[in-house]
């Protein structure tokens, strides 16, 4: 099922169906208009700059590579690279242990703020979880211990996020 606000082939959507065609200069704007909000993202999951840059960077080179498979009636092209990136991030995060001294894992949102967008506890929990802790479904399922999916929770959740946008 496609997400909301997906099929509208926008800029950056046509940019990332030019890239996956091999057009290198699309994808240099692609990456231009991007990379700020890839980077900040996975900066605020990993807190740390030097990480990030690499994180970063590595996002965009699997982009460029998976590109081709780019549907954007789908996804939006942030979307698709910011899950891209995420998936990295956490998975770095994962592989390195943080050690004494260093900066905290990213702040969760406010439930409060989850709730206001129409988000059930049990969604908020899922995308917390999902989003700040890196758990896959299997273990947020565990964690929650809730009678509905965690998958069901998360495209649920994601689904009354969408029209909001990055505003959280």
């Amino acid at each position: 099922m496609p997400r909301a606000g997906a099929g509208r082939a926008g800029p950056l959507e046509r940019l990332l169906v030019r890239s996956g065609s091999g057009d290198a200069e699309a994808f240099a704007e692609l990456y231009d208009r991007l990379a700020p909000r890839v980077f900040g993202m996975v900066t605020c999951l990993l807190r740390d700059e030097d990480a990030s840059e690499s994180i970063t960077r590595e996002a965009f080179i699997e982009a460029w590579r998976r590109a081709p498979s780019y549907d954007p009636s789908h996804s939006s092209a942030a979307a698709w690279m910011l899950v891209i990136a995420h998936r990295m991030a956490v998975r770095a995060g994962r592989l390195s242990p943080r050690a004494v001294g260093q900066a905290a894992p990213a702040p969760r949102i406010d439930d409060s703020v989850l709730l206001a967008a129409g988000l059930t506890h049990a969604q908020s929990h899922a995308v917390q979880l999902a989003w700040f802790d890196g758990l896959d479904h299997r273990r947020i399922e565990e964690e929650l211990d809730s009678a509905e999916p965690a998958t069901t929770l998360i495209n649920e959740a994601l689904r009354s996020l969408a029209p909001i946008g990055p505003r959280l």
